[in-house]
Parts: structure tokens; sequence; C-alpha cells
């Protein structure tokens, strides 16, 4: 399909996705982190962009030859989102002079009704005082800055941004994880970090989530479908004797591809009025049919999918990474559920 994407942008955008590309096995092997690919990204004027299918296109394309790169992209687009109204906060993130953090998975799940904000604010003379744990984050580099929720004893509940680096915030080790090593992911603990009135994003975290949250799921849908697509795309290039038996599955992959894509930029074009159960359903459906993609190369790809090192693999050890990626495949069905 054609997408709604300037010929400046792709053209910058196939500059840096070359790049990426060409690091995917250092980024995959943790030999390297994605900060140089979100700086290419910066430099090349692709985060901030005005229109939201050509965001879209940015995340779905670095995804296609690094989910890694592509998930830390989608994170640090989301607290440039965040902080639209807040140039003082977001001219950095725009040139990925430093990275943006997204911490507001416990925001989404709050406001669903599937949990309480597990971070503390104290109301001070000056702002506000954080106690808690951020239990996953990404991008978390020494220079970051968080976009966070949190809420107070008498139940108010605000959007805040911390930096990395502030006294009190607490970067616990971070685990070995397959294939997303290279992304800074790893929990955090607050521990009477001040935040200035000035680093209030919103008093209002209900009003917040339902405004940033089809472009959230938009933009991990983006992700699902680049990794899907780069997926079928060497999975339809197999040419060993037993290809044949997997035909039917790899035509019913890519026409369920091509519809998830199709859906992704129609709602893209204009997000506040989609139907957030459908986005919902969307976010769903790609990402299972990454999995299934990726399996599916996988598969084909023979031994040389279960060697490490082969994109076959990588691909196939990101997408393991997407039922769990917040929100989960369990709250996307829950949350589909609560629409009847």
């Amino acid at each position: 399909m054609t997408t709604l994407v300037s010929d400046d942008v792709a053209t910058r955008l196939a500059h840096v996705t070359a790049g990426v590309d060409a690091r995917a096995g250092d980024l995959d092997a943790g030999q390297t982190d994605v900060r140089d690919d979100l700086r290419a990204l910066g430099a090349a004027g692709l985060f901030g962009l005005p229109d939201l299918p050509e965001t879209v296109r940015v995340i779905e394309q670095v995804s296609a030859v690094s989910l890694a790169a592509g998930f830390s992209a989608w994170a640090h687009q989301m607290a440039i989102h965040y902080l639209a109204d807040r140039p003082d906060l977001s001219e950095a993130l725009l040139t990925a002079r430093r990275p943006g953090v997204t911490a507001m998975a416990a925001g989404l799940k709050h406001v669903a009704g599937l949990g309480q904000l597990p971070i503390f604010a104290g109301e001070t003379r000056r702002g506000l005082r954080l106690n808690g744990p951020i239990r996953w984050a990404s991008n978390v580099f020494d220079d970051a800055l968080i976009v966070l929720p949190a809420r107070t004893a008498a139940g108010r509940l605000y959007v805040v941004a911390v930096d990395v680096s502030a006294v009190g915030v607490v970067i616990d080790p971070a685990p070995a994880l397959m294939a997303l090593g290279s992304t800074g992911s790893t929990s955090l603990r607050l521990e009477e970090v001040e935040v200035h009135a000035d680093r209030i994003i919103s008093a209002d975290l209900t009003g917040f989530v339902r405004g940033i949250k089809p472009t959230f799921l938009l933009l991990q849908t983006a992700f699902c479908v680049g990794v899907t697509g780069a997926a079928l795309t060497a999975a339809g290039r197999a040419t060993d004797g037993l290809a044949a038996q997997f035909d039917g599955d790899l035509a019913d992959l890519v026409s369920q591809a091509e519809h998830n894509r199709r859906r992704l930029y129609e709602f893209a074009t204009a997000p506040a009025e989609a139907d957030l159960a459908e986005v919902i359903r969307l976010r769903l459906n790609a990402a299972n049919a990454a999995v299934g993609a990726t399996r599916l190369e996988s598969a084909l790809a023979g031994g040389q999918g279960y060697r490490a090192g082969t994109a076959a693999n990588r691909r196939f050890r990101e997408a393991a990474f997407l039922p769990v990626q917040s929100p989960s495949e369990g709250q996307l069905r829950w949350e589909l559920k609560q629409y009847g």
C-alpha cells in the first residue's frame, strides 16, 4: 500500500536504517547499545515528525532491520509525545542528545483498572517527593529523561519528568535479556526523589492516558508490523525442497500482515478518531502475527534459524518479547473484553 510519507522523510530514513542494519548484529550480541541509532534518527530529524503516519513509518522501517533499535526508538518517541507541550524538556530529545524513557506502563494499567500505581508522591512546597519502584523501563542510560506516573495518599494522580541522574534514582543491575540487551532495559527505584513543580507534566493522569493511548498502541503496532514484514520477506525467499509445505501458512500470514499494516496507517491518519477497541485489537493481532511470522521464518531457515548470529534467529528471539511487552497479551485480551 502507499503510505503518507514524504520523499524527503523516506530518503533520510533509508540512510539511517542502512546504518541500523549494519549494526544489528552487534546490538544483538550486546557489543554496543542503541544510543548511536537514536542519535542518528535525531540528527536526521526523524523524531517528533508532524504527522503520525511518518512516525509510524520510521518505527516500522527501523524495526524491520532491528527490533531492538525500533523498540528503543518507540520508547524515545513516546517520551517526546508526552512532552509535546513542554519544548523546554523535549528539545534535547528531538535531536536525541539525551535518551527519552517511557515509564508509563503502570499508568496505563491503573487507568484500565488493573492495579494501583507503585510510585507514591508526597506533596511539598516546591513540588513532589517520589518513592517507589519502576518495574520496567528502557533507554535507561545515565543522561536519560524519564516520564512516569505517581499518586498521592489522597488519590491525586500526576505525570512527571525525572532525570535518571537525579539524586535518589537507583538503577537496578540490568538483567540478562534475550535479544534486547542493547536497549538499556532494567528496573529502577525512586528514593525521596524531589520533583520541582516545573517537572509536573499533568495533574490528570486519566485524561493524559486517554490522550496518548492511541498513539502509544499504534507506534507499538508499527514495530510489530516492521519485524513481521522482514520475517515474511525472508520466509518467501526459502527454496528448500520442503518449503512448499508451508505455502499455506505463508499465504495466511502475508494476508494478515497486509491487513494489519493497512489498518495501522488508516488509524494513524486520525488517531483521535479511531475506535480504541479496534486499535487495541490491531495491536494484539499485530504482535501475534509477528510471533507467527518469525516462527515460520525460523522453520523455513532450517538450521540457520537456530544458529546464533543469523537474522532469522535474531528476529525469532526479538519477537518473543512482544507477548509480554506492556500492555501484555493478557492485558490486551482483558481490555478487549471490557468492550463487550
